[in-house]
């Protein structure tokens, strides 16, 4: 079983919990197990937590609600780590019955280890006190983290060990896969048009009258080898026509072959090296092959285990989070029309309907939303109230701010949290110096033209907006955006015009926020700006020596 294990050590302390605290309920053959087994909100949110950043980490940003068709929505992923954790439950399950069980010596000495390089500087310790509330605290955390590593290891070694028995017989079982995984030709080609020019030049690489590299740079309608001698690289099965293949899998290691014909023309190929897989042997020789062969192995006995396992105790799962049992519904009949319009039926009467009470979830406007839109239900007023009030009472990013926008993109407010969102994607990445870099390596100039484009574009169309009128604390929070989208642009270049044009609008909206709110830092400020703008105008005015003569003549 191949885990990736996320170390996440939060402040927790003891408390019970009730059945609200549980996201879902194991059962093994209709019988409700123990709570032991029950997923609990805090660590499926502590999975969500984990799994979310590690994906901004990435630049990876996924939506609060909607789904897309590369990534999913954050209560998707959350549904889908129901399944994960119940996983683990089942595998605990397994451990426990079968006294798959750390040695607690070696949990203890681990434990210490690992406490040990967390507290080796003061600085650290104080922080550590300061989250836990003492070390010990946080000794008890690290404690079942190394537990259950030391567990799931335990378990590993019984669901698939690593022994020559069990290795070979999976080599058995699969090797035909294998073989087309690990197997590979390296091999030169020449293509040619036809046959006869094919074979007059086989006979002059043979007679030595030109090289085969020459033949193909000279020869070689390939465009894409021609240049490198005909080199093709590394090969493996099936990603060549099935003439050709067969052909490179016989042809005699470095030897002329051909012609041989296929439907892009006439080949003369040289085989340089085959590597062939026929034993467990062949695949152990390379270390990378083996690691990735036993990672497959374990991989794929713990699929085939925990599904038979689960399938022969019968153990199922019962969802308990009201947002999860909802999308769980939704994803049953999002693409059944007839279920979907349902749905939507039901959803309008408990969300706009004449006896709507209690508090909706921001979940069940999303879900109207998308099932309106795949419905074609947009022209509906519930539609656009739903946009309005998952605006209202969700999470203000994503695509509920592009929907709004549409919608009410000339509502001061709305503008404000729209451009908020666009600038709050562009402090995460500067926030992350890797997140940066990898961003700027990845794209390029096109990331840079973004990044300004994007600063320009929020300082224009907030800029313009306070033209106009607008509550006082709409105005505040616009002016929040704009002094930290200027704070961001005034880090991007240190040229003294780029500069000089970025101070001048920050004085501008620091005198129009001094109005609404003076304070004595802002008031501190201007000061500043006003005297570096004052030094700024004197540098631009001061005549320079360009080292010309002046004539006197």
């Amino acid at each position: 079983m191949k885990k990736a294990i996320l170390i996440v050590f939060l402040a927790i302390f003891s408390f019970t919990l009730f059945a609200s605290d549980y996201a879902a309920k194991l059962t093994r053959a209709g019988e409700v197990l123990s709570q032991d087994f029950w997923v609990s909100t805090e660590e499926l949110q502590q999975a969500l937590d984990a799994t979310i950043a590690n994906a901004r980490s990435q630049g990876v940003e996924l939506d609060p609600y909607f789904d897309n068709m590369y990534l999913p929505s954050k209560v998707a992923l959350k549904l889908m780590l129901v399944s994960y954790i119940v996983d683990e439950k089942i595998v605990d399950i397994y451990a426990l019955e079968n006294s798959l069980l750390p040695d607690e010596s070696e949990v203890e000495s681990e434990t210490d280890a690992m406490l040990s390089q967390y507290t080796s500087s003061p600085e650290i310790v104080t922080q550590i006190e300061a989250i836990y509330g003492s070390i010990d605290n946080f000794r008890k955390e690290i404690r079942n983290y190394v537990y259950q590593s030391l567990k799931a290891g335990v378990v590993q070694d019984n669901i698939a060990p690593l022994n020559d028995e069990a290795l070979t017989a999976y080599f058995e079982q699969n090797k035909e896969n294998l073989k087309n995984s690990y197997e590979y030709i390296r091999a030169r080609h020449i293509l040619l048009s036809d046959e006869a020019t094919a074979t007059s030049l086989k006979n002059k690489i043979n007679a030595g009258e030109i090289t085969f590299a020459e033949a193909a740079l000279q020869f070689s309608i390939d465009s894409g080898t021609a240049a490198n001698g005909g080199e093709l690289g590394t090969i493996q099965r099936g990603q060549t026509v099935a003439e050709f293949e067969e052909a490179i899998l016989t042809a005699p290691i470095g030897e002329l072959y051909g012609p041989v014909k296929s439907q892009f023309g006439y080949h003369l190929i040289i085989v340089e090296e085959r590597k062939s897989i026929e034993s467990l042997n062949d695949i152990v020789s390379d270390p990378q092959n083996y690691n990735d062969f036993v990672s497959t192995y374990q991989n794929d006995t713990y699929s085939a285990w925990i599904e038979k396992y689960i399938a022969d105790n019968a153990f199922d799962y019962e969802i308990l989070d009201p947002e999860l049992l909802l999308y769980d519904d939704y994803t049953k009949v999002m693409n059944d029309e007839s279920s979907a319009t349902a749905m939507v039926v039901e959803l309008a009467a408990k969300l706009f309907g004449p006896s709507t009470t209690g508090n909706p979830l921001p979940i069940e406007y999303a879900i109207f939303i998308q099932l309106s839109d795949s419905l074609g239900l947009t022209e509906n007023p519930n539609y656009k109230l739903a946009i309005e009030k998952l605006y209202e009472i969700g999470e203000k990013r994503g695509m509920i701010m592009e929907l709004i926008f549409q919608l009410k993109g000339d509502d001061p407010a709305v503008a404000t949290d729209y451009y908020n969102g666009w600038l709050i994607e562009l402090e995460n990445i500067f926030a992350d110096p890797q997140l940066f870099q990898t961003q700027l390596s990845q794209y390029g100039e096109s990331f840079v033209q973004y990044v300004f484009n994007t600063i320009d574009q929020i300082d224009a169309s907030l800029g313009q907006l306070l033209a106009g009128e607008m509550k006082a604390e709409t105005r505040k929070a616009a002016l929040d955006v704009l002094l930290r989208n200027n704070s961001l642009a005034l880090d991007l270049s240190y040229d003294p015009a780029w500069q000089k044009e970025k101070l001048a609008a920050r004085l501008v909206y620091l005198k129009d926020y001094f109005v609404l709110e003076p304070s004595s830092d802002i008031q501190y400020e201007i000061d500043s700006i006003t005297s570096q703008l004052e030094t700024l105008e004197t540098q631009d005015s001061t005549p320079t020596d360009t080292g010309e003569a002046t004539s006197t003549d």
